[in-house]
């Protein structure tokens, strides 16, 4: 048994700690590393004013962010509702009305080609007449779509 005050468990415990703080260490600035070769160095900051520099950018390029997600690329429906856009079910394309909650490539056509029928949905019940929407999907997916023209 070790006697109090001697160098014997609390020296190994210590070294322990220290090479485990050691290999975080180490963990930490590799991963810090990695990420700023992904992502990019930081903007350099103005030494007059304290605030970063900012390259202006294209307008092709500014284009490019403000259509797409960092993480996913294009924006889905659901991304595209939050920001404030809504989808004109009288104008919209096939693959944007499969992207609306519930509507699948087949409702999808369905819509399509009653729209085609029809000229135009003049109001949100019309589309009920559609195989596939009853009123639960349609529901589900009016906060997605952009309001009707009445004529």
């Amino acid at each position: 048994m070790p006697v109090p005050g001697s160098r014997g468990s609390s020296g190994g415990k210590r070294r322990a700690v220290l090479l485990l703080s050691l290999i975080l260490l180490v963990w930490n600035a590799f991963a810090t590393a990695q990420h700023v070769v992904s992502v990019g160095p930081l903007p350099s900051m103005d030494g007059a004013v304290g605030s970063p520099l900012v390259q202006p950018s294209s307008d092709n390029e500014t284009a490019l962010l403000s259509s797409q997600s960092p993480r996913s690329g294009p924006l889905s429906i659901r991304q595209k509702y939050l920001l404030g856009k809504r989808v004109d079910i009288n104008k919209a394309s096939m693959s944007e009305i499969s992207e609306l909650p519930g509507i699948s490539d087949k409702v999808a056509a369905a819509v399509v080609e009653e729209r085609n029928r029809l000229g135009q949905f003049r109001s949100p019940t019309d589309l009920l007449g559609v195989k596939g929407i009853k009123e639960k999907r349609l529901q589900k997916i009016l906060p997605f779509l952009s309001k009707m023209q009445n004529n």
